[in-house]
């Protein structure tokens, strides 16, 4: 009886630890698993760091030239700060997105706004509601909403990012900071920019008369 009993503990005992041995190999592929996609996210962000160096390198000193029908205002990119956001504007510039679009938001002594793909048409309950197929994300920095400064437009949403719409300051406006992405500054033309800020405008904050976009020139 007492070798029955000895053998069944014995028995017992190898069936635990095979049973422990199993959950071990199992946990250990897990965690290595685990370790395997953590690797593999690793290189992603360093290859996508990569990437945004590339461009931040490649729109070093380029600059823009917004031609309105009041005058032309020139920018200067902050692409270290926002990169993302230069390039989107830039390369919408490049293809001429906001050739012909309205300054749609214009108010006093606040800012200038515009780059409402919706401001072609004379649907003007839409405007300041359009934008691009695909947003961008936020990149809320610290450059300061002062004036001169440019600014992407956005809806209260956050994880909405910004579209097209941008906005320039003509008097400092401190308490947008770190709510809207800075990401140029104008190095020309701010007297044509208190032109438009002064424009006669509706209850909607809309020009009585259209201040338009001709044209966004991108140059070095």
């Amino acid at each position: 009886m007492k070798a029955v009993s000895t053998v069944s503990l014995f028995l017992t005992l190898f069936f635990l630890i095979s049973c422990g041995n199993q959950k071990l190999s199992q946990e250990n592929k897990r965690l290595k698993s685990q370790i395997s996609e953590l690797k593999m996210e690793v290189m992603q962000y360093e290859e996508l760091g990569q990437h945004i160096r590339f461009l931040i390198d490649q729109m070093k000193d380029v600059k823009a030239r917004i031609v309105t029908n009041y005058g032309n205002i020139e920018l200067s990119f902050f692409p270290s700060k926002a990169p993302i956001t230069c390039f989107s504007f830039i390369a919408h510039a490049e293809s001429g997105y906001y050739d012909g679009l309205l300054f749609h938001r214009v108010i006093k002594g606040f800012m200038i706004q515009g780059g409402d793909p919706n401001t072609r048409t004379d649907n003007v309950q839409s405007y300041g509601m359009g934008g691009p197929l695909v947003h961008i994300p936020n990149e809320f920095n610290d450059l300061h909403h002062d004036r001169g400064m440019v600014s992407m437009a956005r809806v209260n949403n956050l994880a909405d990012g910004a579209g097209s719409q941008f906005f320039i300051v003509q008097k400092a406006a401190r308490h947008l900071d770190h709510h809207y992405t800075v990401f140029a500054k104008v190095t020309k033309g701010m007297d044509v920019v208190d032109k438009i800020a002064n424009v006669p405008v509706n209850e909607n904050d809309l020009p009585l008369m259209p201040v338009k976009i001709i044209k966004i020139d991108v140059f070095k």
